[in-house]
């Protein structure tokens, strides 16, 4: 397996889908990142993400989970974030203006 500098992890419940992501989310290898999640992708379930301590995030990352939520909702499924995010990451989202996304 390709020793990857980001992660993105498909696992599938009867009752949703969850992807967790890890790493680095930045626009370096946001269109691999972005094939991942296409590729493994189930919108006949609400759909969890998880953002697992990553190294960077910037916004091509935010506008990719922004574009999943839209997805998922005009398919008449909910969708969760749950991120575990460094002070320093926490603070650029902020500042930048999209806490409300990872919420």
């Amino acid at each position: 397996m390709e020793n990857l500098p980001y992660k993105v992890m498909h696992d599938e419940l009867p009752e949703q889908s969850i992807i967790r992501f890890s790493g680095q989310l930045i626009i370096n290898h946001i269109e691999k990142i972005a094939d991942a999640v296409k590729n493994g992708l189930k919108t006949d379930k609400d759909l969890q993400i998880e953002i697992d301590n990553p190294e960077s995030v910037d916004v091509t990352f935010i506008q990719l989970i922004l574009s999943l939520k839209a997805t998922l909702k005009a398919n008449g499924k909910a969708t969760t974030v749950k991120a575990e995010l460094k002070p320093e990451i926490q603070l650029l989202i902020k500042n930048s203006g999209f806490q409300n996304v990872l919420n």
